[in-house]
């Protein structure tokens, strides 16, 4: 059934075979039973936005599958990319919680699979069931340390290639490599990276540039490789990154 760009399907948690270790995933069978009765599972395609910055905020999605990027915007119109957001999060909590409009702007990167659940029923649920009120509170616990982890990235780093750089060392935890060398797919426009690291399009080209010119990272098409992870890692804040005030 269609509702606006969502698609409402028929899901239970319970036989769930992408069950994450965070979010509500893993919460004992009888309350996962009464999850089941206050969740609306959603499909959303590709560029839907779930919730925009300013909107009243009505409800929460728990992301089961896909990827949300969450974004704020300036009065000027500047975009920056806060985060992105993987399965087993819960996409405006913090903002259900406190009673106040959506801090971000969330848009879909790939088809997601989600469980709305509203306000007031999401108030009731986590003051009836302790397990899951500390999943919740774990999940603000993340979000916090993401928030610190972005401003000291951001506050620190003396130039565009540092906070590029520190960007990609910060994916590598999903990539594969033996060496030192480690290959990961990136997604993401030049635009988008750019709104990730507070820079412009053109300042990231020119220092994707210095990346492959010094053989430290090679970016084609989505194939991110990056040659030396130590020798990235120690390019940051040396002669290499001032080299590239970009």
């Amino acid at each position: 059934m269609r509702d606006g760009g969502e698609i409402r399907v028929q899901h239970k948690c319970q036989n769930c075979e992408e069950q994450e270790d965070t979010s509500f995933c893993r919460l004992p069978n009888s309350e996962l039973q009464r999850f089941e009765q206050i969740k609306i599972p959603k499909i959303y395609p590709k560029g839907a936005k779930l919730f925009v910055e300013g909107q009243p905020t009505l409800g929460v999605f728990v992301l089961c599958k896909g990827k949300v990027k969450l974004s704020t915007c300036s009065q000027t119109g500047r975009v920056m990319i806060l985060r992105i957001a993987e399965a087993g999060d819960i996409l405006g909590l913090s903002s259900a919680l406190n009673g106040i409009e959506h801090e971000t702007t969330a848009e879909v990167l790939e088809q997601c699979h989600v469980n709305y659940i509203t306000t007031s029923d999401l108030l009731r649920f986590l003051k009836t069931n302790p397990e899951a009120c500390l999943n919740a509170a774990k999940q603000l616990g993340r979000n916090y340390q993401t928030a610190y982890d972005q401003i000291c990235s951001l506050g620190l780093s003396d130039s565009a290639a540092d906070k590029l750089a520190k960007l990609f060392l910060a994916w590598t935890g999903n990539g594969s490599g033996v060496s030192g060398r480690v290959r990961i797919k990136n997604n993401f426009t030049h635009e988008e990276l750019a709104e990730m690291i507070g820079a412009s399009r053109e300042t990231v080209t020119r220092a994707l540039r210095y990346f492959r010119e010094s053989d430290l990272v090679t970016l084609k098409g989505s194939d991110l490789v990056i040659h030396d992870r130590q020798r990235l890692k120690a390019a940051i804040g040396g002669s290499e990154g001032r080299r590239a005030q970009l």
